[in-house]
């Protein structure tokens, strides 16, 4: 079977060469849809494309996407951003998936490489390999990139689109590979600028349609890129409303409060999730530093115990909780 690398970009000559140099030896065919790149991308990519096709931007990232869909002509579709790899040795675990006739489409694990020790749900490298980068840790996420090309298969929402709507629940099969994501490697790309670019669109189609996913993205971009923790805080809030991993993004609410200041609100989820018996790192470290604002030396104690009981949070945060216990128990 005939497998189709799809990708769009704009301005990605920092990672571009590296991210198509790499996965030519293992797909069949590669579709570059240029969104008005201006520095060289497009002259990049054209060295290792079959396809290369301009796309008039309109603030819709699924147009775009699906511009690269119907031009493959591959049985399968995978689908990378620039800054994003795929390891050679997974690439055969690709091929061997794309055999069953049990699934329709696959999700990878993107994992998001940063140094940020704090964020949510981050995960400290344990050994340092060539795929992490001096990068000291990450975030996963599943996403859904492999797929039949069907023309029923497409992706859906101008912003943060997925194609997980079109294909069946069932249809959908969970593969054990990493996506690397190298999302903050460019230094002439800063992260807030990225994120502002990203709010500015997602506001426009959150006040069209609410979707507790979309929320839940976008508040998190606004926390951990933006830090425009106001924001945050609302978006994650009503991404729990609408049902969206409600006790991720509430514990996501408190964090953007705890970072703003605003420790009142902080403390009241905070307290509300942890009394639900949800035990995560970052709820236990941020309890426990608002214990010891409030002079509650023995519970600061407990809590940051049961951090380190329940993963820490990264080796040299781990290293401050240890220092902070003796002092506390002193």
């Amino acid at each position: 079977m005939r497998l189709s690398l799809c990708m769009i970009v704009k301005d990605e000559a920092f990672f571009i060469e590296d991210s198509l140099a790499a996965a030519a030896p293992y797909v069949d065919e590669i579709v570059v849809v240029d969104t008005g790149s201006r520095d060289g991308t497009r002259d990049i990519a054209a060295r290792y494309a079959d396809k290369v096709l301009d796309f008039v931007w309109i603030d819709d990232f699924s147009a775009a996407r699906n511009t690269g869909l119907a031009a493959a002509t591959g049985d399968w579709i995978l689908v990378l951003d620039a800054d994003e790899r795929i390891a050679p040795e997974d690439y055969p675990k690709l091929r061997e998936a794309m055999v069953s006739t049990d699934f329709d489409g696959y999700y990878l694990t993107q994992r998001n490489y940063s140094d940020d020790e704090l964020q949510l749900d981050w995960i400290g490298v344990t050994v340092s390999d060539e795929w992490s980068k001096g990068w000291t840790g990450f975030t996963e996420n599943p996403i859904l990139r492999l797929f039949r090309r069907d023309d029923t298969i497409a992706y859906e929402g101008s912003i943060h689109e997925i194609v997980d709507g079109t294909v069946a629940a069932v249809a959908r099969g969970k593969l054990d590979i990493p996506l690397h994501h190298y999302v903050d490697a460019n230094p002439d790309r800063s992260r807030l600028d990225r994120a502002s670019r990203y709010l500015v669109l997602m506001d426009r189609a959150l006040s069209e349609q609410e979707d507790g996913r979309l929320f839940g993205i976008a508040g998190s971009t606004a926390l951990y890129a933006a830090q425009d923790y106001t924001k945050a805080a609302r978006y994650l809030r009503r991404a729990a409303e609408l049902g969206y991993e409600p006790f991720r993004s509430l514990e996501g609410a408190a964090e953007a409060a705890y970072r703003g200041g605003n420790f009142g609100e902080a403390q009241d989820i905070y307290r509300r999730l942890y009394d639900d018996g949800l035990r995560t790192p970052s709820l236990c470290l941020n309890l426990a530093n608002l214990a010891v604002r409030s002079g509650d030396k023995p519970r600061a104690t407990m809590l940051l115990k049961e951090c380190l009981s329940v993963g820490g949070m990264g080796p040299k945060t781990d290293e401050t909780i240890r220092k902070n216990i003796e002092f506390l128990d002193s």
